[in-house]
């Protein structure tokens, strides 16, 4: 996408203000760049649902933005994902290793979640430099039997009643745009079915309505001497008083009107008590968003009460920009986000064709886009008429609303699911009741963004060596079959290190001296390895929903029902061993077979034996095996051979005395693939994960390390009664992380065939151009 932020600026006739552009270098523009001036990675974590039980995994990918360029964060690698209770207490995390802004994982709920309200948060730890906290918080719900059979006791509900004055002032004898928002103790709208103003004396001055999430505004023009009441009233009956509350004699009107074209009309108002304090004054407007910014500065006139500029939507930066009001000494006097529909990165997706076939359904889905953009997307399936998908965020108002607004954002997919003139009025009113920005102007002038915490890129390991002298040629020598790592380093003043590491969590690292002749002895040594163990917190849970993602029919229906289906729903039955292999290449190998050792009749059988019969001439010694192709083949005739992942380079005398027995996995291909022989290549996984052999004497081995999750490949449940109402309602049918298009930009997977027809996709999407898709889309597969 073109990135440019370029203001032209044309006003209307009736407009007398002056407005010039002043130096760049000027001292705001430098804290407001200086305070940007370190990129910040923003977050979305896409769930499969919201809801889960115990014995369930929950699957989610999680993409990572850089909102300045509005493109991914393809330079992040380490992604933090943990669960906190209700309390704040962590009771699970995982380190992630993300490529290209992408990352999927999993969780398993086990008998450490108690039934309760749980948070997953992701974050980084690049995002602990700033003030602003851009982690990704998920709430979700954990079903359970015991704690279900007492029911919520629903007290009579309370409200709160809130006004935002248009840029954050009520004015006397000026036209002030007031917004409102009522809302119940759980934090949701509550629909305003009749509003009305009175001033002291009981006249009314005013009426209005909210949308259905319970904001709305109204115009009030305050008179001195005098003061104003609101009385609300709800769909149910209730109505709630609240004076409007205080009204300044001087100050300035801060309004503004996004049009339906391509128009942005800011007005500034002000009354006769003011104009002369205004006068000869330099006010400014910024125009900004994440580090990039615009500064006009504002001439007020002697006599000039209202003033009026007109910017083109085509000129603003894409989505959210903020406008702030700054008087002389720089201090913001009023702000008001706006969105600029006219340029964003939001793309359409939608069901091209469903075909069913006997035991799954095939969906094509079709987004008008070119392959070379390469998007990614992942596909939540569940039944129609499920209840366990509520409360979540969306790739769009991750990454194009919540970095720049403090509040609470309900249902924000419905923004950006039909845009059109309701939907857009709707997300102005949402902005407009906001209030001030996330970015606060205290933190911009004064605490400049400091690199107090690493952009982490993988592992780093740093060691020294004791009662070591120097000789030259030495290097540290780490390998590692499980993570298919050998490298060494240079040793200098008895230590080294080694850097951007992939590590998998509980694996072992193996550390060697190795001379100038090739021979290696074990080392004595001291080592650290970062990052370290996971340590996490929330940082306000004030601001997070405490209450239960059901509501209390759907909590009685569940709880007629839990000791009929739960139990027997929730039993994952074990996977065959034959079937499934525990251990699988990390990177993909064309044309592999896999060798099911465990239906072998004969587990005492050589493993070069079972080599030869997969078409490779195999000759053994009493010392040593030798293996080539029977094709003819450019170059080298033998193939690739790797035991738990360490390469054997051509020697072959591990194999010696292996057998069936010993061997979880085996893959072999004899077609050639990257980096690796023309002749195949064979892939061997130990039941020990031992690898090649080693003496004692010539490694310093550490057990056990900290280091990335590896995720797991989706598995569905091996539900008991999909036809249950327990199933239509929380159950899960499928997901896939993992989703890109072909050259015609068609998405195709397959949908298991379960009992219910009727199912709804949850898709999420994101493309190196920084385009993103968010679509809920349901599907009757019968048709």
């Amino acid at each position: 996408m073109k990135k440019h932020f370029l203001i032209v600026l044309i006003f209307l006739n009736f407009s007398s203000i002056v407005f010039s552009q002043i130096k760049p270098s000027a001292d705001l523009i430098k804290k407001y760049n200086k305070y940007f001036e370190l990129e910040r990675e923003t977050i979305f974590t896409h769930l499969n649902k919201s809801i889960f039980f115990e014995g369930e995994e929950i699957w989610f990918k999680s993409y990572i933005y850089n909102n300045k360029y509005q493109t991914p964060y393809e330079s992040t690698t380490n992604v933090y994902v943990s669960i906190f209770n209700e309390t704040g207490s962590i009771i699970t995390s995982k380190l992630l290793y993300a490529s290209n802004g992408y990352v999927n994982g999993n969780f398993l709920i086990d008998k450490k979640f108690t039934p309760g309200i749980y948070y997953v948060k992701t974050t980084t730890n690049w995002m602990k430099n700033f003030k602003e906290d851009l982690s990704h918080v998920q709430i979700i719900e954990i079903m359970g039997n015991g704690e279900e059979d007492t029911k919520n006791v629903i007290s009579e509900n309370t409200y709160d009643l809130q006004f935002l004055p248009e840029g954050g002032h009520i004015v006397e004898n000026v036209n002030n745009t007031i917004g409102f928002k009522l809302l119940d103790e759980q934090g949701n709208g509550v629909v305003v079915s009749e509003g009305t103003v009175f001033d002291k004396n009981k006249n009314i001055i005013t009426t209005f309505k909210s949308n259905q999430f319970g904001l709305g505004k109204f115009v009030l023009n305050a008179k001195e001497n005098n003061n104003y009441t609101v009385n609300a009233t709800t769909v149910n009956g209730k109505t709630i008083s609240k004076p409007v509350g205080l009204i300044e004699k001087k100050g300035i009107s801060f309004k503004v009107a996004v049009t339906n074209g391509n128009n942005v009309i800011i007005a500034l108002e002000t009354n006769p008590f003011t104009i002369n304090d205004l006068i000869g004054k330099p006010y400014y407007l910024l125009i900004h968003r994440d580090g990039q910014i615009i500064k006009l500065k504002i001439d007020f006139e002697e006599g000039k009460l209202n003033y009026f500029l007109n910017v083109k939507k085509p000129e603003l930066l894409p989505g959210i920009n903020i406008l702030t009001l700054v008087n002389e000494n720089y201090k913001p006097i009023a702000e008001r986000l706006i969105f600029n529909n006219l340029k964003t990165p939001i793309i359409d997706i939608e069901v091209a064709s469903v075909v069913a076939q006997k035991d799954s359904s095939t969906v094509k889905l079709k987004t008008n886009i070119k392959t070379e953009i390469n998007p990614s997307f992942s596909v939540s399936v569940l039944p129609a008429p499920n209840e366990s998908y509520k409360n979540q965020s969306t790739i769009m108002a991750s990454f194009l609303l919540a970095p720049y607004i403090k509040g609470y954002i309900e249902k924000p997919y419905y923004y950006f699911s039909d845009i059109d003139h309701k939907t857009l009025y709707d997300l102005d009113l949402l902005l407009l009741n906001q209030g001030w920005s996330r970015y606060n102007w205290d933190n911009i002038f004064k605490d400049q963004s400091k690199a107090n915490y690493a952009f982490e890129t993988g592992f780093q390991i740093k060691g020294s060596l004791n009662n070591y002298k120097q000789k030259t040629g030495d290097l540290m020598v780490l390998s590692s079959s499980a993570n298919q790592i050998h490298e060494s380093a240079v040793i200098e003043n008895s230590t080294f290190s080694f850097e951007n590491l992939f590590l998998a969590d509980d694996t072992s690292v193996n550390f060697s001296l190795k001379n100038k002749n090739g021979k290696l002895t074990k080392p004595f040594l001291y080592v650290n390895i970062f990052p370290k163990v996971i340590k996490d917190n929330l940082e306000d849970l004030s601001t997070y929903p405490k209450n239960k993602l059901r509501n209390q029919q759907t909590e009685e229906k569940f709880n007629n029902l839990i000791g009929s289906t739960l139990l027997d729903t929730l039993v994952l039955k074990a996977r065959a061993k034959n079937k499934t292999p525990k251990n699988k290449p990390l990177i993909s190998m064309h044309g592999a077979k896999y060798i099911n050792l465990a239906e072998s009749d004969f587990q005492n059988e050589p493993i070069a034996s079972i080599i030869r019969k997969n078409g490779f001439d195999v000759v053994t010694t009493l010392d040593n095996v030798i293996i080539r192709t029977k094709r003819i083949v450019p170059g080298n005739s033998v193939p690739s051979i790797y035991v738990d992942n360490m390469p054997l380079f051509d020697d072959f005398r591990t194999l010696v005395g292996l057998r069936a027995l010993d061997v979880e996995d085996m893959y072999i291909s004899r077609m050639p693939n990257p980096g690796d022989s023309p002749a195949g290549t064979i892939r061997i996984f130990t039941k020990n994960g031992g690898g090649v052999s080693t003496t004692d004497d010539e490694y310093h081995t550490i057990n056990n390390i900290f280091g990335f999750s590896v995720p797991k490949e989706y598995y569905k449940p091996n539900y008991t009664n999909t036809s249950s109402d327990t199933f239509l309602k929380f159950g899960t049918i499928h997901w896939i992380p993992n989703l890109t298009p072909n050259d015609k930009g068609e998405l195709t997977f397959k949908v298991p065939k379960y009992d219910s027809d009727s199912i709804k996709l949850y898709i999420e999407g994101m493309s190196t151009e920084g385009y993103l898709w968010s679509k809920r889309e349901s599907i009757n597969l019968a048709k």
